[in-house]
């Protein structure tokens, strides 16, 4: 085999590739843009089951203190249905620290991520004694799955 065959050989191949990826890409490309919408949306609400999915096993970090519903059943922390725009420390009949009953904000997304991050970092002086989870990820995940009780 001389060089030129196998330059012929690995041009060829690389042809091969390119055509193949064009071909693949051919049904997205002659859809319609409704089409394209349906399947951009699919594939969204798929990435955010998955998501929502991931945060719900991480709630066993939760669970032991905080009730996913609103019961009579009480655990140490306030229940967390309904968490997102709700005013902190604000669940009748729970237990807050002077720290938190001090703060004044809402649990959004943005204050979620940072007390998940790290609960005394956002209110210093707090009772909770859980130390944070450090992967972003993860937060998004757990938070994506709050979102949903």
């Amino acid at each position: 085999m001389n060089i030129h065959d196998k330059r012929t050989r690995t041009v060829a191949g690389a042809l091969c590739i390119a055509v193949l990826g064009a071909i693949a890409m051919l049904p997205r490309a002659l859809a319609s843009e409704e089409e394209q919408a349906e399947q951009d949306t699919a594939k969204t609400e798929s990435e955010n089951t998955e998501l929502v999915a991931r945060g719900k096993r991480l709630y066993i970090f939760c669970q032991a203190c905080h009730a996913t519903e609103e019961s009579a059943d009480h655990k140490i922390g306030p229940h967390l249905a309904d968490i997102i725009d709700r005013p902190v420390a604000s669940v009748e009949d729970s237990t807050y620290s002077a720290a938190l009953q001090e703060q004044d904000f809402v649990w959004n997304e943005e204050n979620l991520d940072l007390w998940i991050k790290q609960p005394s970092a956002l209110v210093p002086g707090t009772n909770m004694s859980f130390v944070g989870i450090p992967g972003a990820e993860l937060r998004s995940a757990l938070i994506a799955y709050l979102k949903t009780l």
